[in-house]
């Protein structure tokens, strides 16, 4: 047996399947937030089961991919785990809260058989709340991939805000949390190559492969509709959005992801919902180590406001302000 696939309640990859299979990648880290993303996919999905995935991992025990696997309806997919060596990108940054298996999708021309000509790409910090097929057959109109743009950062780069200082001066710029890929185009355009390139070249460009990416396809990407990479999360509560109003896909951005107790997120009931249909639900346990971690991040902003405080009005006495 391929040591790359688990067996369990779900099959592996048909590799002669010429759909678009979703590809996600994380490590063993991020194991909850991707059995509650592939959870969402096939529940939203369960008209075309079993739903093709490829999961680029670096780590993962066998104990791991089996509970992400078992957190699948039997029969609701099929998926392959490819092993991804990340000795590539030693060396080159990410933010604090991503993973250095976000390059993995650089060496998607190498990782996937010639069989597969396109693929959606997922981050796992999202939950996909519609089908995706209409998604997945969306004419790319000859361009290398289809995004969807950072409503907040492509404004900043288009007024050349000091904020976005080192960041690759583009016509529009594109959120790289999901991306439908024409993998033929990217193997004959070397796009996961060029990416690397300007990495070594722009070490400290300050959102990593995502930079990277909009420069090297800087013009070459079909713009699709926000519905496919909701990214308003923080200001919009999920649950009181009719289903009609809702986005098919609502992407986690930034570090204030809807599982962090440390940080508070208006859907985090919402995204819980999905997680506890998982064998990473919470438990009496994590409830618990949940709520220390939120009482103690608490107490640590208290008592850093108070010695922000004290110092002030010891300095105001100094001199002789007060």
């Amino acid at each position: 047996m391929d040591p790359r696939l688990i067996p369990g309640r779900v099959a592996p990859m048909n590799r002669t399947t010429n759909s678009c299979p979703i590809v996600l990648a994380c490590d063993e880290g991020y194991a909850m937030p991707l059995a509650t993303t592939m959870r969402s996919i096939v529940e939203a999905n369960a008209g075309h089961w079993p739903t093709p995935f490829y999961v680029l991992s670096d780590g993962f025990r066998k104990k791991t991919m089996q509970r992400v696997m078992d957190s699948l309806p039997e029969g609701s997919a099929c998926v392959e785990w490819l092993t991804v060596s990340l000795e590539p990108f030693r060396g080159m940054v990410t933010i604090a809260h991503i993973s250095a298996m976000t390059y993995a999708r650089f060496l998607l021309s190498d990782l996937l058989p010639p069989t597969v000509h396109r693929v959606l790409y997922l981050d796992a910090d999202l939950l996909v709340l519609g089908d995706l097929e209409p998604l997945c057959n969306t004419p790319l109109d000859e361009c290398c991939i289809g995004a969807v743009t950072d409503h907040g950062l492509d404004s900043l780069v288009k007024r050349r805000d000091s904020k976005c200082a080192g960041m690759p001066q583009v016509r529009d710029y594109f959120n790289a949390g999901v991306l439908l890929i024409d993998l033929d185009r990217w193997r004959e355009a070397r796009i996961g190559e060029k990416a690397m390139q300007y990495l070594i070249e722009h070490p400290h460009t300050p959102f990593c492969d995502q930079d990277a990416l909009n420069a090297v396809l800087d013009g070459a990407w079909k713009q699709l509709d926000s519905t496919w990479n909701f990214q308003r999360h923080l200001h919009t509560r999920l649950r009181e959005l009719t289903a009609e109003d809702r986005p098919k896909i609502v992407h986690f951005i930034t570090a204030a992801k809807p599982w962090n107790p440390e940080i508070p997120n208006l859907n985090a009931a919402f995204y819980d919902a999905f997680r506890q249909r998982t064998r990473f639900a919470r438990t009496p346990g994590s409830n618990a180590r949940d709520a220390f971690r939120k009482l103690w991040f608490v107490l640590k902003r208290l008592l850093k406001r108070q010695a922000l405080v004290q110092t002030v009005w010891a300095h105001a006495h100094r001199r002789k302000w007060l």
